[in-house]
């Protein structure tokens, strides 16, 4: 294995297999033109694909272009398809509508507005028992999907011709056909027992020999169109249960209304009265946030409230237009725009808060494994054939957004050692990594993969670059259950015949399974500091969005400056658990069951905030 190495044998060396014994890749997934997701978005929104399979076939792409493009391509990504919104129960609609939601006496389900009355509730275990009926009664209000009852009783009536494609109708008709009907067509063309009518004979075989094959793979497809329909239908109510799944939704209005006391506090500490206070929110999703901070703000502070100017930024075209619906009644405070946050183009240079609840999840992560003979990193790509199979390939990191998070992270972490690196593996000298590497056909070439969220740092340069005034609220989950193998790895998971799937890996069919990380919020706190420090340009940039109303009254370095000390900045970063920053801005007393205990504090408890 030195210099007389084949070409091909060395470059797979750099790939990882799982299974040590299982084939490498094909040459072909190595030669695949290279993609990112926005030119996936752009294919796919040109209808440059084929109809019935838009998905990317023989092409490369880096692991987050796979996960960008899975959750959030305009055709098939995840969000695009199965954004939905929560009925309102204030509006009350009529039972037969979509949306419809009644109320139950003692369920302790109330109007959007006041949500559940905790105090009706025993304990913990009664909660969860209404939280999971209204969950099935709102799941009642979906479309009835093609995997419905009814759909599926329509396709299997017998009498039902028309539910079966042509093909299978064709072949039902013809195995309806007599036998005798086409053993009389023959006789009366040839001899009984004459040459002609044997191969006339064998002819008519394997005509039916070939209908009967098409009818079973019509019948084939039957199931398994029927089988996708009725995982799109679970995927749909899964993407809806999630939304409902919100603290924001689970706890109306008094976590929102958290989040407002929080922003007041702030606001009238560091910028009132003059200057406006401006809030974006990032993935507004059903708009309830929004809504109930808007709504906190006019009944409990109207002054506020008349200074208050909210922003929306949302990637869903559909669920900005349901937001701009839901919001109507603040319609001179909201502003919804249909734009992906991490691509905004307008500076904003008054001070703003930015908010960002259950978002860093589902910002996009990088795949790197180090080489377990030299610690060199490697990027991850995802290299799909022409019959849609996934590849894992590894090779020298050559991303300039992977390379720069690496070293931040390196110096944040202030060491170059791998954090998915083996212990065993730091302490082994370099040659003997070598020889373990190079001659030991079972050793690993290459460490567990770490997942590293190049998505957040993409956003961390926009709050820096678009918004250098802003203060920034994030809540997120910090470790999550069901995870794949790999540091800081996601949870990938469908519902499937109403039960939730995780499975082990990310490269699966996109837009059928929802992919969201865990945030390591000390790594995220270092690396802000630091991002928002470094190389922070000292004048502000020309382009002042259109949109501020008012200027700025501090310099645009009020809030971060070059000039000041990185541990002063780290000292205004604060990282709270999700029970710390509601015993201090919510009103817990009404979140309170009958029994003492608190769903609001003790219900996730793996979620935490960073405050900037």
């Amino acid at each position: 294995m030195g210099k007389e190495e084949d070409p091909k044998w060395a470059r797979h060396r750099s790939q990882f297999n799982v299974d040590p014994f299982a084939e490498r890749p094909s040459a072909d997934h190595y030669s695949f033109p290279l993609v990112d997701a926005q030119q996936l978005a752009d294919r796919a929104a040109n209808k440059d694909s084929p109809a019935d399979n838009p998905r990317p076939r023989r092409v490369r792409m880096l692991a987050r272009d796979f996960i960008d493009d899975s959750l959030y391509n305009p055709v098939y990504g995840y969000f695009s398809r199965h954004a939905v919104l929560l009925p309102d129960p204030s509006s009350a609609p009529s039972s037969g509508e979509v949306g419809a939601v009644s109320e139950q006496k003692g369920t302790g389900s109330s109007s959007s507005r006041s949500g559940f009355h905790f105090a009706e509730f025993s304990n913990d275990r009664e909660f969860s028992a209404a939280v999971e009926s209204r969950y099935l009664a709102f799941e009642d209000t979906l479309p009835l999907g093609p995997s419905s009852p009814s759909s599926r009783h329509a396709k299997s009536h017998p009498s039902s011709l028309s539910a079966l494609g042509s093909s299978a109708a064709a072949a039902q008709l013809a195995r309806a056909r007599p036998r005798d009907q086409i053993q009389n067509k023959s006789s009366a063309n040839f001899r009984v027992g004459s040459a002609e009518d044997l191969e006339e004979r064998q002819r008519r075989g394997r005509e039916e020999v070939a209908r009967q094959a098409q009818a079973e793979r019509d019948r084939q497809l039957g199931i398994k169109k029927d089988h996708e329909e009725s995982h799109e239908a679970d995927v749909r109510a899964m993407a809806a249960r999630q939304v409902w799944h919100t603290p924001t939704e689970l706890f109306k209005p008094h976590y929102a209304q958290a989040v407002a006391r929080y922003l007041c506090a702030e606001y009238k500490l560091t910028l009132y009265p003059y200057e406006d206070l401006v809030i974006y929110e990032l993935g507004a999703g059903s708009g309830a946030l929004a809504h109930d901070i808007l709504a906190y703000l006019r009944d409990e502070e109207p002054d506020v409230f008349q200074r208050t100017r909210y922003v929306i930024s949302e990637i869903s075209e559909r669920l900005s237009q349901q937001q701009k619906a839901k919001l109507e009644p603040f319609a001179g405070k909201v502003r919804v725009v249909n734009q992906n946050f991490l691509e905004w183009k307008d500076t904003v240079l008054a001070p703003c808060f930015v908010i960002a609840l259950e978002v860093l999840d589902n910002l996009t992560h990088d795949v790197v494994r180090y080489s377990t003979s030299t610690l060199q990193p490697y990027q991850g790509l995802v290299s799909i054939d022409a019959t849609g199979d996934m590849e894992d390939l590894y090779e020298p990191v050559r991303d300039p957004l992977i390379s720069r998070y690496l070293q931040l992270s390196r110096a944040v972490r202030g060491t170059a050692v791998p954090i998915s690196a083996p212990r065993h593996l730091t302490s082994l000298p370099s040659s003997i990594r070598k020889v373990l590497s190079e001659h030991f056909p079972l050793y690993p070439n290459l460490t567990p993969p770490q997942y590293i969220p190049t998505g957040q740092l993409r956003l961390l340069d926009v709050l820096r670059s678009k918004f250098p005034q802003h203060r920034l609220i994030a809540s997120d989950f910090h470790s999550l259950p069901d995870a794949i193998e790999g540091v800081d790895a996601p949870v990938v998971q469908t519902r499937l015949n109403g039960t939730m799937v995780p499975v082990t890996t990310f490269k699966v069919l996109q837009g059928f399974f929802d992919i969201f990380f865990p945030t390591n919020f000390q790594m995220l706190r270092d690396i802000y500091t630091r991002v928002m420090s470094d190389h922070f340009p000292t004048q502000p940039p020309q382009d002042q969005d259109a949109t501020s109303h008012s200027a700025p009254t501090f310099r645009p370095d009020f809030f971060y400056s070059s000039a000041r000390a990185s541990r002063g900045r780290a000292q205004r970063v604060k990282i709270l658990t999700h029970a710390q920053f509601l015993e201090q801005y919510a009103q817990v007393d009404q979140t309170r069951l009958r029994d003492g205990s608190n769903p609001l504090l003790g219900w996730y408890q793996n979620a935490s905030w960073i405050l900037t």
